[in-house]
């Protein structure tokens, strides 16, 4: 699922926008998930209300997330089993700050919102002299462009520093070009894979090559082994 974020502040015309986004993914076949941020306690009759004016644009799920309570808006009654399989979406569009490494295009209200502009921000909605690009306000064609091409794959988000790098900056490089996502350990393809109690273990490089060429080289020496082919090893202990 590639995320995005729209942030900015009040009446900057992101739940409009948001709405509309949805509305025309929904036409191409797409599916999407919408989500507010919010640090402060939920007001349940302004945050719903949000929340349907997004399922009824087109999203498929709408989450609301305030400062001590979440909340996941199906637009019908939805069986558990169905519930638990449902997370994969092509699009999540989050408004507000969530504090999590994406993109992030900035909403302004007139000049203001101007001095929330980070490193992650690829673009403004609004009119301002800035460095990046400006899509005018109302230009949701534009903006739906933007979505699809620049909207990414999410990081870990958990900032482990097997790469060096917090998410943040990770993400940040991404964005300019420098890094890919394959450098990202936990993300990167590697030939050996260890779960502790379920959750995956990131393992550098040059670990995950020592303990796969030393497995390859023992079982070459095995009777019936081939000298080609796909090998699976599974170990099940404690520690």
């Amino acid at each position: 699922m590639k995320l995005i974020e729209f942030f900015g502040p009040s009446n900057s015309g992101k739940t409009t926008a948001i709405s509309k986004i949805a509305e025309m993914m929904k036409a191409q076949g797409f599916s999407i998930v919408t989500l507010k941020s919010t640090h402060h306690d939920l007001n349940y009759e302004n945050d719903s209300k949000d929340s349907m004016n997004y399922l009824k644009a087109g999203s498929s799920l709408s989450i609301v997330i305030g400062k001590n309570e979440s909340v996941l808006h199906f637009p019908k009654r939805i069986p558990l089993f169905e519930i638990l399989n449902r997370f994969e979406y092509d699009f999540m569009i989050i408004e507000g700050e969530s504090g999590f490494p994406m993109p992030k295009v900035l909403f302004l209200n007139g000049k203001e919102g101007l001095e929330w502009i980070d490193d992650l921000t690829i673009a403004i909605v609004g009119d301002a002299e800035v460095a990046i690009r400006k899509i005018a306000k109302g230009d949701f064609e534009s903006l739906y462009d933007l979505v699809i091409s620049k909207a990414m794959e999410p990081l870990p988000g958990d900032d482990c520093g097997h790469c060096g790098l917090d998410c943040k900056t990770m993400l940040v490089k991404i964005l300019r070009g420098e890094k890919t996502f394959n450098d990202c350990i936990k993300l990167s393809k590697q030939p050996l894979t260890i779960e502790m109690d379920g959750k995956r273990v990131p393992l550098l490089p040059f670990i995950s090559s020592i303990v796969s060429d030393v497995n390859v080289g023992i079982l070459k020496n095995l009777k019936g082994m081939n000298r080609s082919g796909h090998v699976k090893i599974e170990f099940d202990f404690k520690v």
